[in-house]
């Protein structure tokens, strides 16, 4: 029973040798390198030797011969090239070798060259029994030295291979299978020394048989089990790496996309001319939405280049006005040009942040806003998140931050385009109305609304100098009803210094009262003093206020308020030659009255006037009494005296509508519109007596010297007179008062009314 038992389990041993042989010798990959393919063939070559080796014992052991020894020696010979294949299995799959276990290995190597040399000297043959090999050798017990010397030199090389693959155990993906199979041998082996027969050894030959196993198990792993593992495991590498090529696709899809819109919404900024703060907040509003955060900041560099001015905020309550470069993070991006980010601003206290109302600000992402390869600001987005940003933010944002810069660029230069149209146009307006009246008051009036709007006031109030130059007459108001008619200057002493300049200034509006109390207290309250000079010759004033906020650029326009207030000026002076002109054609150098042409010229007008509205006109004729006396008393020069005396009466005591003039030597002529007959001789009694109580000059060079004056007035009344009367014929009926006053006595006054 135990022979058969012996039997089967030699004969399932060798065919799992078989198996393996077959299995090594064929899955050695030949894309190895040569060495460890050749060591491959030769380790399936030793495997089928011992599995051979064991057959030969099998068919040479004996029941019926129990002197025939041959299968002593095949036992012999598998057992140790059994434990050779082994060791070179596990020499072949060592990557690097440590310096030990290469003298483990050789140490075994010496052991079994050992070992087959005592089995070499063994051998005595004939050549006349050559067919049975295995007879020469001559041992026939195991109790004999080189039989025992064997099974220790194969516990020695199994024991050796067990370390080495102990101590390179990580490099083995069948690490466990070959210890159990390296155990399994030892205990075999060492079940052999024991004192029952091998036949009979069924523990030793279970344990050889279930080595042979896991050896089996081993090598169905690496070389197939395993290879086909890493297949499905290269294919799932594969598979998942075309689901991570599908998903980035998808999001360079989404970035591409992304990039195409946020182009798109810049391409749509930079063609709609949209003014500069539209532009800023539009770009603030698409960094928000593109960096998934929600507040945003865009500052320009100053001139000076030293601080942020802070043009455009989203989602922040109480933005900050400036923000100073120093050695923040702003200036590390506007020097070095990249974008930065900070993932924890806790660790960050000297960085300025805004201050939020509901919520921290906890990641900052910053890149520079490029024009033409000049950094002119930056680009700011928030995020209440540790770590909201990454690499692709700062690619995406460096990128946004070109093409926002280009459209900031393009939209200041439309503004400034703007404002250089819009300067033309008023300076245009402000020439034509310069040149197409004289009157000053009307250039004023009309100059000062086109300043107002030209400089986008809410304010302003245009002004006349007097003739004593302290003061200055309000002439035009706009969205000012602060009663005030004339401007004492000394009343102001903080105008005082700006006015001298002659040139315009921005000022606070504390500087002129009116203005303070007319704004509320929460408005911006500035406003600008632009003098109205030519050539240090001040002839009059304009002050514009401000109540809403305005830009710096918007505010700060001196120069071109310089030119309007030139354009204005010289309108003004012209206006001012002209009329001084025109009052030496038409009046009397003497009196400073009107001359006998502009008093035909008034009374023309005034008698078409008075038919078409249907009102009434009157003319005083007035003649000085004994003239020639006066004369030839006190002289000629001192009779010149007299008459512009008389010239500054009549001014006095006529109305503002009438028209008092020198007809000619000491005859003077009033013509009254809208004066009927009665008041026209209330005029006239008060002119009477007004000259009669007048102290004139004599030769003497005193005012002591009397004279007295007769009046004849004629009256043109519509509801008694239908058809107007000729100047002609109005003179001449006032004529005929006169020399009826003159006649009757002198010194009073004589009316006629004209009746058709």
């Amino acid at each position: 029973m135990l022979v058969i038992a012996h039997t089967m389990l030699e004969i399932f041993t060798i065919v799992l040798g078989i198996i393996i042989s077959f299995i090594v010798w064929h899955g050695i990959s030949k894309d190895a390198t040569n060495h460890r393919y050749l060591k491959g063939k030769i380790i399936s070559f030793f495997i089928l030797c011992a599995s051979i080796l064991d057959l030969l014992q099998l068919l040479s052991y004996s029941t019926n011969n129990p002197t025939d020894s041959s299968w002593f020696i095949y036992w012999m010979l598998a057992r140790i090239v059994w434990a050779c294949a082994l060791l070179y299995a596990i020499s072949l799959t060592l990557k690097v070798p440590q310096f030990t276990d290469g003298i483990l290995f050789y140490t075994a190597s010496l052991m079994m060259i050992g070992l087959l040399t005592g089995l070499l000297t063994n051998f005595s043959f004939t050549f006349d029994n050559f067919a049975t090999i295995p007879s020469f050798l001559h041992i026939n017990n195991p109790k004999d030295p080189l039989f025992i010397s064997t099974l220790w030199i194969t516990i020695s090389i199994h024991g050796i291979s067990f370390i080495i693959l102990r101590r390179n155990f990580s490099q083995y993906i069948t690490g466990s299978y070959i210890q159990t199979a390296l155990l399994l041998n030892i205990i075999s082996t060492l079940a052999y020394l024991s004192d029952l027969p091998i036949q009979d050894n069924i523990l030793a030959h279970l344990c050889k048989c279930l080595a042979y196993y896991f050896i089996l198990q081993a090598v169905f792993k690496i070389v197939i089990t395993h290879p086909y593992e890493q297949l499905l495991k290269f294919k799932e590498q594969l598979e998942q790496l075309a689901i991570n090529n599908a998903q980035l696709y998808k999001k360079s899809e989404q970035q591409r996309n992304l990039l195409e819109d946020t182009l798109s919404k810049i391409g749509t900024i930079i063609s709609s001319q949209l003014n500069v703060k539209d532009t800023l907040d539009a770009i603030a509003d698409m960094v928000t939405d593109l960096m998934h955060s929600r507040q945003s900041l865009i500052g320009l560099l100053c001139s000076n280049q030293t601080h942020l001015q802070v043009v455009a905020t989203y989602g922040i309550n109480t933005p900050p006005t400036v923000i100073p470069l120093n050695h923040s993070i702003r200036g590390q991006v506007i020097t070095q040009n990249i974008a930065l980010s900070i993932n924890d601003l806790s660790q960050h206290p000297d960085i300025p942040k805004p201050q939020l109302i509901f919520s921290s600000i906890q990641s900052l992402i910053c890149a520079p806003l490029i024009h033409d390869n000049q950094v002119i600001g930056i680009i700011e987005a928030y995020s209440s998140e540790l770590s909201a940003f990454d690499e692709s933010d700062l690619k995406f944002l460096t990128a946004l931050g070109r093409h926002a810069g280009t459209a900031i660029a393009s939209a200041m230069l439309f503004e400034k385009t703007k404002l250089h149209l819009e300067e033309e146009k008023f300076l245009s307006e402000i020439t034509q109305t310069t040149s197409t009246t004289i009157d000053t008051n009307t250039i004023i009036e009309q100059c000062t609304s086109h300043v107002m709007k030209a400089l986008n006031a809410d304010v302003a109030i245009g002004m006349i100098i007097d003739t004593d130059k302290k003061k200055f007459n309000i002439i035009s108001s706009i969205n000012f009803n602060y009663k005030l008619l004339k401007m004492d200057i000394d009343s102001y002493p903080g105008l005082t210094p700006l006015i001298e300049t002659l040139k315009p200034s921005i000022t606070t509006a504390n500087t002129f009262t009116p203005f303070a109390e007319l704004y509320d207290q929460n408005a911006s309250r500035h406003m600008m003093v632009l003098p109205i000079a030519v050539e240090q010759n001040l002839l009059g004033l304009i002050l514009l206020g401000w109540q809403h906020f305005m830009a710096p650029e918007r505010l700060n326009r001196i120069s071109f308020a310089f030119l309007m207030s030139q354009q204005i000026a010289l309108g003004l002076e012209k206006a001012h030659l002209y009329n001084h002109i025109k009052s030496m054609a038409l009046s009397d150098s003497l009196t400073g009255l009107a001359n006998r042409r502009n008093f035909d010229m008034f009374l023309t007008v005034e008698l078409k006037r008075a038919a078409s509205l249907k009102r009434p006109l009157s003319l005083i004729m007035l003649d000085l009494d004994k003239f020639k006396r006066y004369n030839d008393s006190y002289g000629h020069p001192t009779g010149d005296k007299l008459l512009s005396q008389i010239g500054e009466i009549l001014q006095h005591n006529v109305r503002t509508i009438d028209l008092p003039a020198r007809y000619g030597g000491e005859e003077f002529s009033i013509i009254l519109p809208e004066c009927s007959s009665n008041e026209a001789a209330f005029i006239g009694e008060k002119l009477r007596q007004a000259i009669e109580r007048g102290a004139f000059p004599d030769d003497t060079g005193t005012s002591t010297a009397k004279i007295t004056a007769s009046l004849g007035i004629s009256t043109y009344d519509p509801a008694v007179s239908a058809p107007p009367p000729s100047a002609e014929k109005i003179i001449e009926l006032a004529d005929k008062a006169l020399y009826q006053a003159k006649n009757q006595g002198r010194n009073q006054v004589i009316t006629n009314i004209i009746i058709s």
